[in-house]
């Protein structure tokens, strides 16, 4: 028996299937296992749409394109199931988690806010509250098979080295849940920091304190692996490459360079950045769920599993910065604010001045610009959300942390003929400098088409470029002319230096 012999029959229920990889999961579940079972996807009326609408929405994505033309009929065993991973009982009816309870193999938790300034409260309610109520159903399946809970290899960053282990909690998850469900929330803000520390923001924290809640209630019950992806980046080839529906990761600061929005990044150059294309960490979830649902089913562990590069294909931030620019140059996109320019230093204030002469000070003349056409000003508040995700980020852009991956490891070696390893395998050893600059080229094309809904014309992009690269330097001549002028006409003390060294090289000659 294989991966797609096990999933056979089997009914699947999915937290977070209109997330990020969620998504990819369905698509991969279904186009890759044609005959599982029903795969029960929970979803939340949004923004005005039903449920029903939101799949529609999510079907009708590009991401399912190759699963229409080569199965469409598949699209017939998604079932959405009405809920809020934010409520109590996941908000699901009765009669709904009767029926899950009776027929649901499967689990995977891959719901969560992800955050990194959430409130403490919210972060709590959702990332440990969420992860306790999709646990007690899954302790009530008839039939279950394995309950996959997705974590983050980020939530142990208090150590240097990250190990296929369970740490000790930071405090207990029950208390943490009793805080956020009756503490004043003004209250709970105010001592988040001294209450999520050693870990930096309550993102961590809370999905370190939900793998203790699936620990605590499954172990020795259902078979569980807790899944820690790295950080989670673009599609590497299926079903499309560079496919995205987020600006997570280093692909927000290589779009956001690559518009002209971003000219200074606060960050280590030498830090290197541990991420896994989403298809790759996928066919991970599916491989391990066959791994420890069939063949090592174990309720005496709750199996964690890294799923990082752990220095196999190691990029630097600057090797990343470096890349976008050479990107910038290869296949500019077709809608840039200005000439791309960006560089990024690690002393705090070089880059709050580097913020205010080159982010702020433009974006103010910009908006003033567009209310003078009539449009709505916008480069402030643009400029304003990156200054401050930079600093969110910081933390994570200045330390290094060392991933291990050896069960991730052993779970591509279950992997039996050339079809099998085709369909499920990954090898990071393919990460060539090379290969890293056509995936974060097809990432970056990808952006524009899937997530900016632009045109992508890589010549049309260039001319751009070109234009934009002779206004770029005229400007800057003109300013620096000016402060030149400026500074010897008007400033007593640099005319007078002035004045020194012509008479200083007056009397060498």
């Amino acid at each position: 028996m294989g991966v797609v012999e096990y999933f056979e029959g089997k009914n699947v229920f999915m937290t977070g299937g209109s997330g990020f990889v969620g998504k990819v999961l369905i698509e991969k579940l279904l186009r890759s296992c044609p005959r599982i079972g029903t795969v029960y996807v929970l979803l939340r009326p949004k923004k005005g749409k039903s449920m029903e609408s939101r799949l529609e929405t999510i079907k009708a994505m590009p991401l399912f394109d190759k699963l229409r033309e080569e199965n469409p009929a598949s699209f017939d065993k998604i079932v959405p199931i009405a809920g809020d991973i934010e409520e109590l009982n996941l908000g699901i009816s009765e009669a709904d988690r009767r029926l899950l309870i009776e027929n649901v193999h499967i689990i995977y938790h891959t719901a969560a806010s992800v955050r990194f300034d959430d409130f403490l409260k919210k972060a709590i309610i959702i990332n440990v509250r969420g992860t306790r109520e999709i646990a007690k159903i899954a302790l009530e399946l008839k039939n279950i098979s394995l309950f996959v809970h997705v974590s983050t290899t980020y939530c142990n960053t208090d150590k240097p080295v990250v190990e296929e282990k369970l740490y000790p909690a930071h405090t207990d998850w029950r208390d943490a849940i009793k805080i956020a469900e009756e503490g004043d929330e003004s209250l709970v803000n105010t001592m988040a920091l001294k209450y999520m520390d050693p870990l930096p923001n309550s993102y961590t924290f809370a999905k370190s304190l939900a793998e203790h809640v699936v620990n605590d209630l499954c172990l020795g019950k259902i078979p569980t692996i807790i899944l820690r992806p790295s950080v989670v980046i673009p599609t590497i080839s299926e079903p499309i490459p560079g496919w995205s529906d987020n600006f997570n990761g280093p692909m927000g600061l290589l779009v956001a360079g690559g518009k002209g929005l971003l000219r200074v990044v606060l960050g280590n150059r030498s830090i290197n950045l541990d991420y896994m294309p989403v298809d790759y960490i996928v066919k991970g979830m599916l491989v391990a769920t066959y791994k420890y649902g069939s063949l090592n089913r174990n309720l005496e562990e709750v199996a964690v599993v890294n799923a990082a590069q752990n220095n196999l294909a190691n990029t630097t931030i600057g090797e990343m910065l470096d890349m976008g620019a050479e990107l910038v140059q290869y296949s500019p996109y077709n809608v840039i604010l200005w000439y791309p320019r960006f560089s990024i230093t690690g002393c705090w204030y070089s880059y709050f001045i580097q913020v205010l002469l080159f982010h702020m000070l433009p974006a103010f003349f910009l908006d003033i610009v567009l209310r003078l056409v009539g449009r709505k000003p916008m480069l402030i508040n643009i400029q304003r959300k990156i200054y401050i995700a930079n600093n969110i980020l910081f933390y994570f852009m200045n330390n290094s942390w060392k991933f291990s991956n050896q069960k991730m490891l052993d779970v591509m070696n279950v992997l039996g003929d050339e079809k099998e390893r085709q369909t499920f395998g990954v090898d990071l050893n393919d990460f060539t400098h090379e290969f890293k600059f056509e995936y974060f080229k097809n990432g970056k094309r990808g952006s524009a088409i899937y997530i900016l809904k632009e045109e992508f014309d890589k010549e049309k992009g260039k001319k751009l470029l070109g234009r934009l690269r002779v206004l770029d330097y005229t400007v800057r001549t003109i300013f620096f002319t000016f402060v030149f002028w400026y500074l010897f006409c008007k400033v007593e003390i640099f005319r007078v230096i002035m004045v020194g060294l012509e008479n200083y090289f007056r009397r060498l000659n």
